[in-house]
């Protein structure tokens, strides 16, 4: 297996390409937004409204969670979905989820390409006002964003532990 584990709080750039490169064919394609590699949230401006987060297990443990501002949200659900769907209903759950849910495959079969087991939960959709992902300390952490003409989103992927603990698998 190819060198992939995270070190001194870096996460794994191979899993990270991955989830770029998954994210920037789908996003192109279906609403224009564009990878920015140096892009910075500002914390104090339009903070996530939904999220939606999918768990991968295998030669890596780790974790994405894919955020949205509300108004991000809406255009980029339109976008996808090709009609309007509201904030607040059940159908923007449904449709951010698939989205994660598309990426995620796209992500896992880039790294099983690469001799790397990564087998996907299904996604976990949250809603609320300023939602943040909280993440134990110990772990290696990035932030993947994405903007175009429909707002910004951003993957903030959470890794490995990177104390020598690890994560339990659920049942152990």
């Amino acid at each position: 297996m190819p060198e992939t584990l995270a070190t001194e709080n870096v996460f794994p750039p191979v899993v990270s390409t991955a989830v770029e490169e998954a994210a920037t064919d789908f996003f192109q394609a279906s609403c224009g937004l564009r990878h920015i590699p140096t892009a910075q949230v500002d914390e104090s401006g339009p903070c996530a409204g939904i999220m939606s987060t999918i768990s991968f297990l295998g030669d890596l443990q780790w974790a994405f969670a894919l955020a949205f501002p509300d108004d991000a949200a809406v255009a980029i659900a339109k976008a996808f979905a090709g009609f309007d769907i509201p904030f607040d209903s059940p159908d923007m759950a449904d449709v951010l989820g698939e989205i994660a849910n598309v990426i995620a495959g796209d992500i896992s079969a880039r790294l099983a390409k690469q001799g790397i087991k990564a087998q996907m939960s299904l996604p976990t959709v949250v809603r609320g006002g300023n939602v943040s992902l909280l993440v134990p300390h110990s772990v290696s952490t990035t932030r993947v964003t994405f903007s175009g003409p429909g707002g910004t989103c951003w993957f903030n992927l959470v890794g490995t532990r990177t104390d020598g603990l690890t994560f339990r698998r659920s049942g152990a």
